[in-house]
Formats: structure tokens, C-alpha cells, sequence
């Protein structure tokens, strides 16, 4: 899609009619793009919540009442990624009709084209990227925080800690034991480690709340628990080499 002058972007989403309350919701993000910042109006609203009971949506893991909305400016690192996936957009919209198991996606730019984008999973992926950079920029949630630990037989212990600070669309690497030594890691690096990561099955009844001692490989993802590779971090249905691979991302970091 060919933007000469990008001037305002608003994004629509809904969760499929498979998913049910309390995780079924609509999202709104309008943006306008002039001055030193990025105008952002987003709105996220859960939806049809009136059948359950109060324990119920509680013990999902939601409050009873998860609606936010923010007015503000987001940083300007968000506008070349911006126009790159919409240079990546085809000017042609996808007209076919929704099934249950499809989420409603709609974009509209400059106030003119609008439509359900072809590459809707990439929109939906940058779309929750957007949501951590007001989420951060309005003080709602802190920068994303991961921690790969290793122990060794002879107790010897290496940590990789990642994070992705989204409000200014940067991450950083450090190797935190021992000595603190920054290590240098891309947006698109740090990225691929997340998507990798929870594609994972992980299971937090089984996984700890101290901090590791013993031999193994774990993974701290911000939640208040130590994962375990092949014990409380599994491998998802179909993956074989998941957790081998997984190894494979973050042992060079500590080594």
C-alpha cells in the first residue's frame, strides 16, 4: 500500500465468535501522525460478560472491569514501522466473509481506505505491539521483562535477562551473573526470542515460585514463576525439537 502522506491510521479489532467471555473483546486505536509524537485514542473493551458470575471472570485471571482507555502520544520510533507494514499491505482488501473461528480486523487510512487487510496475522501481531507501547507510555504495565536461567551439574549458574522496552521500541541483553555485561540485541532479535518462547505450553502449577537452585534450564517470563524445560515448560502438540531449539536461542547468550 502506497502512502504518500500518512496522516491518520485507526485500527479496528474483535475476537472471534468462538471466544467466549470474559476473554472475548473490541479494541479501537486511532492514530494521527503530525508534530513531535504520535496522537494515539485507544480503547479496549470487554464483551459479553453479563451471563457470568463474578468468581467466574476472577478466576480467569481478569478483574471486573478490564476496559481501559488512553489519550495521549506514543513515541515517533513507532512511525517507520508503521509505514513499513503498510507499504507490506496489499491495496487490495480481503472481502470474504467472516467465519466464527476469524477475528474481525478492519484498517482505515487517511479517512479513505478501509477494509480487512490480506496480511491480517501480521497487523494482528503488530497491533498487540502497539497496545505494550501505550500500555508502557501510560504507566498501565512495565517494560517486558524475561530471565533465562541455566545450573549446571556442578551448580555453575548463567542468566540471560531480556527486555523490551515497547513506549521507545527498544530491547536489551544482559548477562547477569557474575558480572553485568550488556550484550547487543535488535527489536527484530528480541522479537523472534518472544514468539519462540510462548509458543510454549507452560504450566504454572507445576513451576516454581523461588528462584532456582537445583540443575536444570527455567525461564522467568514477568508472571512471579521459575519454568522448567520438559517439567512446567513443555514442548506444544506437533513440536518435537521446541525445547532443544529453545536451548539453542539462549545458550549463546550466557556462554
Amino acid at each position: 500500500m502506497e502512502i504518500n502522506q500518512l496522516s491518520s491510521l485507526v485500527i479496528k479489532f474483535e475476537t472471534a465468535d468462538m471466544v467466549g467471555a470474559p476473554f472475548s473483546h473490541q479494541i479501537l486505536l486511532k492514530m494521527q501522525f503530525a508534530g513531535q509524537g504520535i496522537g494515539v485514542d485507544f480503547q479496549i473493551a470487554y464483551i459479553d460478560r453479563e451471563d457470568l458470575s463474578e468468581e467466574e471472570i476472577l478466576e480467569e485471571g481478569f478483574s471486573l472491569n478490564d476496559d481501559y482507555s488512553w489519550k495521549g502520544q506514543i513515541d515517533n520510533a513507532w512511525l517507520e514501522p508503521i509505514k513499513e507494514i503498510l507499504k507490506k499491505t496489499p491495496n487490495k482488501f480481503n472481502h470474504k466473509a467472516l467465519e466464527e473461528e476469524m477475528n474481525f480486523f478492519e484498517i482505515e487510512v487517511n479517512q479513505q481506505s478501509a477494509g480487512n487487510p490480506i496480511n491480517q496475522t501480521d497487523w494482528e501481531y503488530f497491533l498487540q505491539e502497539l497496545i505494550q507501547a501505550i500500555y508502557e507510555t501510560s504507566q498501565k504495565e512495565a517494560p517486558f521483562h524475561l530471565e533465562y536461567r541455566r545450573i549446571d551439574k556442578d551448580k555453575n549458574m548463567k542468566n540471560f535477562e531480556l527486555n523490551l522496552y515497547y513506549a521507545k521500541r527498544q530491547a536489551e541483553g544482559i548477562n547477569s551473573i557474575g558480572k553485568t555485561d550488556s550484550k547487543p540485541i535488535t527489536w527484530a532479535q528480541a522479537n523472534a526470542i518472544i514468539q519462540q518462547v510462548f509458543i510454549g505450553e507452560f504450566i504454572p502449577d507445576a513451576a516454581l515460585k523461588n528462584e532456582p537452585k537445583h540443575t536444570g534450564k527455567y525461564i522467568s517470563v514477568g508472571d512471579g514463576y521459575w519454568y522448567e524445560f520438559t517439567k512446567s515448560l513443555k514442548r506444544p502438540n506437533g513440536n518435537k525439537g521446541y525445547l532443544t531449539e529453545l536451548e539453542k536461542t539462549f545458550d549463546p547468550w550466557v556462554d
